[in-house]
């Protein structure tokens, strides 16, 4: 699996858990007296504010996967996947008692400690079950493939010491390596056809 997989994965798991934590998870209704409303709709974040800084700790990781050399790599793998954990267990704590997780956060919107009626889960918090998901799968990815990933500053400098024609100079550059040529002010079209 390669490294821009692995980006493109921790990077759109980090946006689901984002996004699904600003909808509702848990709709609480049948308030009846203890409430002036009758349904709440109480979203991710007010249930779990780790699910926040855990989707923000994936895209950082994901980021920082672009840059980092092997060691490094297992360290942000590691993250990574303790973040996945987090958020899964969380997630799964709330589709199994959706009234127990949501009890603090609705009981700070109708100001009573009483249980509604009915619970029902919002459609968000499935996404956010797909984010998590797709954290540990990116982690997983990581810690298993990126030993076979090249440090970005040792290629460069192997292929600046390859002699001209050699079998290393001939090998395609990935993304990464094109950049640094473009700001190095190199023509990434000058002897490629």
């Amino acid at each position: 699996m390669s490294r821009r997989t692995v980006v493109l994965a921790g990077l759109v798991a980090g946006v689901l858990l984002l996004a699904s934590a600003t909808q509702p998870w848990v709709i609480a209704s049948g308030l009846g007296e203890v409430s002036a409303m009758d349904r709440v709709e109480i979203p991710g974040s007010d249930i779990a504010d780790t699910v926040t800084a855990m989707a923000l700790v994936g895209l950082a990781s994901a980021v920082a996967v672009t840059i980092a050399r092997r060691m490094a790599r297992f360290v942000i793998g590691l993250l990574q996947l303790g973040a996945g954990a987090v958020v899964t267990v969380t997630l799964l704590q709330v589709i199994a008692a959706p009234g127990e997780a949501s009890l603090g956060a609705l009981g700070e919107v109708t100001g009573t400690t009483e249980l509604a009626q009915h619970y029902a889960l919002g459609p968000a918090v499935w996404v956010g079950l797909a984010g998590a998901f797709l954290l540990v799968l990116a982690a997983l990815a990581l810690l298993v493939f990126s030993r076979r990933w090249p440090d970005r500053s040792s290629k460069r400098y192997e292929k600046s010491r390859a002699p001209a024609g050699s079998e290393e100079d001939e090998d395609d550059p990935d993304e990464f390596d094109l950049w640094d040529g473009l700001t190095a002010g190199e023509d990434p079209t000058s002897g490629r056809r």
